[in-house]
Formats: structure tokens, sequence, C-alpha cells
């Protein structure tokens, strides 16, 4: 058992305190957090996606890959790749084919352990599972490269989320700019820099196909000197990927700049869609002068300031189960943003008429760590990834998630 922390009461009338798995969390009447997976099943996780059956597929940083089953809460480790896990890098994004457990196949972005002095291997991989439930098991022998990139081990930012999506059968993957934090103002105004160059793949959410190909109807494809597989650039540190069935949004969580006024963000993907990061932040304000605007680039769908410190690092659209159950009704359609840095989740409800979020409410806060990975579950709960080692294991581990039981 975790020792208690201190948190600080949210002067919100709505919200109870209650006594959490992991640390003490503020969350409104009726909503309470189960642990899923803790500590001792899951080490430095980051990512989840689910299968058909409802489990839950996680990564872990040092390379690991389990299955949740979240009605037993059980966890047994389906296999892994040996990864690179200095820095920032391993083992990230998983999605799972589509057609899942049809098509047994599993997605996964990790960085190659082989790398230069001064450089580190990106790359995006497919395998085959073998076995079904309990008893899949990774076929390491299997694995296709299906896109790889070269970053700089001085760089900071590597992305790495993935998405499968169910109706395009097209895979997106997220790229970290790889600029170094301390040396901005020499990126801001550069044309060519990363996230702007359509010649690099960092700083870019890219789309491909199950198989490695290039998209014909991608932005790029026909456009001379430019990497087809790119969808959109001019993001930082582009930390999930989510997708809503209703409205058909892909919606990405973003870590924004270091400075106060800077904004983090949640952003809809759209094919050749530019953010403008390093050139502009948020609403198009010039990273180099901090007072004037730049056109020509494409805002926020929802963003907030950084202020003394924030961290977005997971995004959904919450929808009630086909089924029923699930939260109460006034959630179904609402955004759910977290923030890992403020230990924080809270919601902004979407407007009818522009389908963009309007103003935020708290729904979540405190606990041992932050939240990453937010995803809505097959079973009406909101599943979340508790990563408190930063680079190494920690006993706040965990795979967690918010349930309604009035």
């Amino acid at each position: 058992m975790l020792p208690q922390l201190r948190f600080l009461t949210l002067a919100v009338a709505s919200l109870t305190l209650l006594s959490a798995v992991r640390g003490e969390v503020h969350l409104p009447t009726g909503f309470s957090v189960e642990t899923v997976a803790g500590p001792e099943s899951v080490s430095e996780p980051l990512d989840l996606t689910f299968a058909p059956d409802g489990s839950a597929w996680v990564t872990g940083r040092a390379g690991d890959l389990w299955r949740v089953d979240t009605a037993t809460r059980t966890t047994h480790r389906v296999g892994g790749v040996k990864t690179d896990v200095s820095g920032d890098r391993g083992l990230h994004g998983v999605a799972l084919h589509p057609d899942f457990p049809k098509v047994p196949q599993v997605f996964l972005s990790y960085h190659d352990p082989k790398h230069s002095p001064s450089q580190y291997l990106a790359k995006v991989s497919r395998f085959n599972v073998v076995g079904e439930g309990a008893k899949a098991e990774l076929d390491p022998a299997s694995e296709t490269t299906l896109i790889e990139w070269v970053g700089d081990l001085a760089g900071q930012h590597v992305g790495g989320a993935l998405l499968a999506h169910p109706v395009e059968r097209l895979l997106y993957i997220t790229t970290g700019e790889n600029n170094q934090n301390a040396r901005i103002k020499q990126y801001c105004d550069d044309p060519e820099n990363k996230a702007q160059s359509l010649r690099d793949l960092r700083g870019k959410v890219l789309r491909i196909g199950f198989d490695g190909s290039i998209p014909t109807n991608n932005p790029h494809f026909a456009t001379p000197d430019a990497l087809g597989a790119i969808l959109t650039r001019g993001h930082r540190q582009p930390w999930t990927l989510d997708f809503d069935p209703i409205t058909g949004f892909i919606i990405e969580a973003e870590n924004g700049g270091d400075l106060t006024d800077d904004y983090d963000e949640v952003n809809r993907i759209v094919p050749g869609a530019n953010f403008g990061w390093p050139r502009v932040f948020g609403d198009g304000w010039s990273t180099s002068t901090r007072t004037n605007r730049i056109d020509g680039f494409v805002s926020p769908w929802f963003a907030y300031k950084r202020n003394t410190g924030a961290s977005c690092t997971g995004a959904t659209i919450y929808r009630t189960p086909a089924a029923g159950g699930g939260f109460p009704a006034k959630y179904n359609g609402t955004l759910f943003y977290a923030d890992f840095s403020r230990k924080s989740i809270r919601t902004a409800p979407l407007d009818a008429a522009t389908g963009k979020p309007g103003e935020s409410e708290p729904f979540m806060q405190g606990g041992s760590t932050g939240a990453v990975a937010l995803r809505t579950g097959p079973d009406g709960a909101l599943y979340f990834i508790t990563h408190g080692g930063a680079t190494k294991a920690s006993t706040n581990d965990a795979v967690v998630r918010v349930v309604w039981k009035p």
C-alpha cells in the first residue's frame, strides 16, 4: 500500500473527497477509482487499447506488452520487444487491427536499441498474435517493419502514439519534433525545422497502410520532394490519438512549450493541417516575438495556458456504451482530457453547432501521479495509466479506471 499523499481541496461544491486506490482524489459524487492492474503486473506502462473482448492491451516503456482482463483484473504478458530506453525513448504506442482477433495483428511503436552514438532509430512494426484471450502470445519472428525514421539523441520529444482507424483501415502515427528545448529561439523562425519540413517525419502525424504502403489520398502523396506518409505537421510532443465513432473526429493530445504563456492542446487531426510549431504557439502567436500573430496555421481545437506547469497526455470523447450503463447522460459526447503535471482530468462539453469544446470543468484531481493514455472503455468506464517513475519502474505504475456507481 502506498503512503497517503496530501492534496489541496478543490473549491468546487460538486466534488467530494474519496479514498482512492492510489492516494486521495477528488471526483464528483457517485464516481470512484479502481485499480485494474497494479505495479506487480505492469511496469512503466505508457499506452493502452481495447480488444473486442473488452481486454486492455498495455505497453511498458521497457518493451513489455500485456493483456489485462478488465473483468477479472488479471494480467498476462503477451510478449515484448528489445528497445532503447535511454532518455524518453522505449516502447510507446499499441494498436490492434480493426478485425482483431480474426486478423490477429498488433502494431507497436518503439525505438530500436541499435543506434549510433548520436542518433536513435524509431520504428513502427506489425506483429502476429498466436492464440486468443489469456493464451495470446506475440510472435517475435513475425515482425514486419512498416516505417522508421532517425532522430537526434540530444533532442527531446519522440511521440509514438498509434491509431488503427476502424473505418479508413489505415494506421495513424505521431512523431515528436525532436528539437532541444534550450535552443528554441534557433528553431522558431526556421521554415525547414524538423516539425515544419515535408522532408522530415518528425513533428508530424503520419498515415500509412497496415502493410506500410502510402495512401494515395494523403495530402503530400504527389508533392515533389515531400514524404508522402505525412498527414499533418507542426507538432511538438503529440502524446495520444483517439477516434470518436459518432463524429468521426480524430483527436490528439499534445504537450505545448515550456514558457508560462505557452499552451497545451487537444487538436482535431485534419489532412494537410499545419499546426505551426515551432514557428507559432497557441492561436498563431509568434514563438519568437510572443506578441505578434502569424497567419496560415491551424489553431488548436482546444487549448489551455501552461501557467505554472501543464502536460496534456490524453484526450477522449466519452460515449455511452450501446448496451447502456456507463456515466450519467450529461457526459455523453463530452471531451475528457488528462494533464499529467497537474494530476487532473477535466471535461469540456462539445458545442452542438460548432462541434468544438466549450469551457472546461474539473472532473478528477489528485492521486499519487498524473494520468496518461486516457481512453473510454467498452464497459463505459474511463481508463487511464498512472506512470510514476518517468524513466524507471515505480510503485505508482498502474492501469486505472473511473466508474460510476449511483
